[in-house]
Formats: structure tokens, sequence, C-alpha cells
């Protein structure tokens, strides 16, 4: 993975045609991913801190992630390619004194959720970011959902 990252934040959220838009970004930029409506839902159910009456995919991982150990240390939003963001999700990992540190690649809104369940941090590649749109004008006149 490459070393230079930018942090960013989900600053909105919005139901579109297309699926449902995240507006990604700081206070230099923002731009936007498509997912899918359930993705977009989780995403804004766990932003909104919403009690759920039983465990989703997320919770399950978190829970086996906490069982063995495991540490999601931070998400990277590491490609573009014909329009599909790719990503890379940081593991580390405790086991008899060894720390072991994994790198799975990850769908985006996987990637997010993760990130947003163990609260760690959102962080996209310098390169990347620098060649995306900036969609800040887009993201200021939709109304968060």
């Amino acid at each position: 993975m490459r070393n230079e990252v930018v942090e960013v934040i989900i600053k909105n959220v919005v139901t579109t045609p297309k699926g449902v838009a995240l507006f990604l970004g700081n206070n230099d930029k923002t731009f936007v991913i498509y997912v899918d409506l359930l993705m977009g839902e989780q995403i804004t159910s766990y932003q909104q801190a919403r009690n759920v009456t039983r465990p989703l995919t997320y919770d399950l991982i978190r829970n086996l992630c906490l069982g063995f150990d495991i540490e999601v240390q931070c998400i990277v939003i590491t490609d573009m390619k014909e329009g599909i963001f790719f990503a890379r999700v940081l593991l580390k990992q405790k086991c008899e004194g060894v720390i072991k540190i994994v790198e799975l690649d990850s769908r985006p809104s996987d990637a997010i959720l993760l990130a947003l369940t163990h609260k760690k941090p959102l962080f996209v590649d310098h390169s990347l970011f620098q060649d995306l749109p900036d969609a800040k004008d887009w993201a200021k006149n939709c109304i968060k959902d």
C-alpha cells in the first residue's frame, strides 16, 4: 500500500436514483462514492446510533474481532478504475506475544462500515484524492437524510 494518505470523514449520505451517494471528504475536497441502498441504510444506522433488534453482519464481524483480539487499524480507499473504487482494511492481531498485521481487499462500502463500527479512521490515497473531482458544492446542496 502507498504511504501517503488523506484522512476523510463521511460528510453526507443521500439517496439518489443510482443508489446511495456517500459524500466523503475533508476541508479541502469532497467526493462521492455510490453504494447500494442496503449499505447506505446500514451506514446511516451506524451514524445515527440506531439500535437494532438482531445483530447485523458488521456486529458479527466486530464481535469476531473482539473474540480473536483483532483490531481494525484503519481503512484506505486505494484506487478507482472505470468508476469503481477499491479499498484495503488494515488489521492487527496480538497472539502469544506476536503481533500480526494483515491487509485485506474490500469494497469501500464494507470498509467504511468497518471503520464506523470500530470507530477507526477512514483514509484515501493522496494521489487518488487529488485526481477526484470536487463535489463540495453538490454535497452542500443535498439535504441530509
